[in-house]
């Protein structure tokens, strides 16, 4: 795999970013751009139980971006590290989910500078917690066309690492309206006790809503898989399902 490491300056920090460029007889005017965001962007590449987007983005001519979470990976700091750290400096007023769209955009800018995804082919794709940051970072920069969301943590009041936290502002729906001309693609699975099974339902029936009040008619594109996995694991068929959801967009974007 052909990975280029670059840093950025995203807000106050110096954020290190991994590109996967795909093989050069596959990249062309067509190649588009994943933001694929886990943990870490190291597991976003190269871990073959969590990576499945990569490869085949890559096999399809396009170039795959990840950075690490805040308090995740080579991010973890004084707040602690995962979901703790992001718990912990939420109540200190440091809000990870904001600095994640200051890294996200920071990150795009630069793969913009090297023409990378200025076709306008950019999507994302995260699990859970990422694919809380992938919404929000839709919401906030119009660049991102598509996310894939599975397992989505969509109301982080259900979570108990932030049961001492005040999460009234942090439910996704409050940015159904920035998100009514994206394509979204939500799966969860039918006993998900962890992110929630109603919450992810109540978001897909909004976002419905608020295309058919503001698209043209047939132009509703989002897709909502409620599915029989127990637990919060996604299987790795409806990781896939959500990737070849990505692909058909691009290649929508083609047509």
């Amino acid at each position: 795999m052909n990975v280029t490491e670059f840093t950025v300056e995203a807000g106050n920090e110096q954020l290190s970013c991994s590109l996967a460029s795909p093989e050069q007889a596959l990249r062309s005017n067509a190649s588009g751009l994943l933001l694929h965001i886990s943990g870490t962007r190291r597991t976003a590449l190269h871990d073959p139980t969590q990576n499945y987007p990569t490869p085949l983005f890559l096999a399809a001519g396009h170039y795959v971006l990840s950075f690490d979470l805040p308090h995740h990976g080579d991010r973890a700091g004084e707040y602690g590290e995962k979901l703790v750290g992001m718990s912990q400096a939420l109540s200190a007023g440091n809000d990870p989910f904001a600095q994640f769209v200051t890294d996200g955009m920071a990150a795009l800018d630069w793969c913009l500078e090297k023409d990378i995804g200025a076709n306008g082919k950019i999507v994302a794709y995260g699990i859970s917690r990422a694919a809380y940051c992938c919404l929000r970072l839709a919401a906030a920069d119009a660049r991102v066309r598509a996310v894939a969301g599975v397992s989505p943590v969509t109301d982080w009041a259900i979570l108990t690492e932030f049961a001492l936290c005040d999460t009234s502002q942090l439910p996704i729906e409050r940015w159904v309206d920035q998100l009514a001309d994206r394509a979204v693609y939500l799966c969860v699975g039918s006993q998900d006790a962890r992110v929630g099974v109603d919450p992810c339902v109540r978001l897909a029936m909004m976002l419905f809503a608020r295309q058919q009040q503001t698209l043209p008619v047939d132009t509703m594109f989002n897709q909502l898989h409620v599915v029989d996995v127990p637990g919060h694991s996604p299987a790795t068929y409806w990781q896939l399902d959500a990737t070849r959801y990505l692909l058909r967009f691009c290649d929508k974007l083609s047509g």
